[in-house]
């Protein structure tokens, strides 16, 4: 089941180009070429920001879709995908993956967020909780496709998760009827009580 903030990717033909929202109604975000266009420019990860429209939908509703000059959505979150599975069952390791993009042998919350999101195409370098909201292509709020729900503030325990196309992975963290607190893990969408105790929720651009 999606979780908060996400809808799952529509299969498409058409290269570049993903449907957002789906035909119940109309999507959170982005809501309009403006707004895409906006995203894009400021995260600096597209060099054509003017490429995203809005195109109708067969059977005549306006849905909008849009295209990343550097890899398209689909295309980010397939490889996003495919790096948080191939990390499943890997332990958690305090400052796992916190050494480069190279093989692990361990992750931590942030360490395992970092490469998935590199996979992606954001992040030069892995970071911690307390700086990812600061990261060029990073942005606030839930996403279409891809939602990051972050704890770094003062008092608080540290601790990261991504929600990617409905499904979350995490490393580490609280166990519950979801899953987690182990290595790295998919697991089942938590309680509102658990993801409320992330105060700051966040999105890469164009997702």
């Amino acid at each position: 089941m999606p979780g908060v903030g996400a809808t799952p990717i529509a299969s498409s033909d058409t290269v570049g180009q993903i449907e957002v929202g789906s035909g119940d109604g109309a999507p959170a975000r982005p809501v309009s070429d403006a707004v895409i266009r906006q995203e894009l420019a400021a995260s600096g990860l597209a060099t054509n920001p003017s490429a995203a429209t809005l195109t109708p939908a067969q059977g005549g509703t306006v849905t909008p879709f849009f295209a990343l000059a550097a890899g398209t959505a689909a295309s980010r979150v397939q490889a996003m995908v495919q790096m948080a599975d191939s990390l499943i069952g890997e332990p958690y390791v305090i400052g796992g993956g916190h050494f480069g993009f190279g093989p692990s042998s361990g992750y931590d919350c942030s360490g395992f967020v970092s490469a998935v999101l590199h996979a992606g195409g954001y992040l030069t370098q892995p970071v911690d909780t307390t700086v990812l909201p600061n990261q060029p292509g990073i942005l606030t709020g839930p996403g279409q496709y891809v939602t990051i729900y972050d704890r770094a503030l003062p008092g608080q325990s540290g601790h990261v998760l991504i929600e990617i196309d409905g499904q979350f992975y995490e490393s580490g963290g609280e166990a519950g009827p979801w899953g987690g607190g182990g290595g790295v893990q998919a697991i089942a969408q938590p309680t509102d009580s658990y993801l409320a105790t992330f105060p700051t929720v966040l999105h890469p651009a164009g997702l």
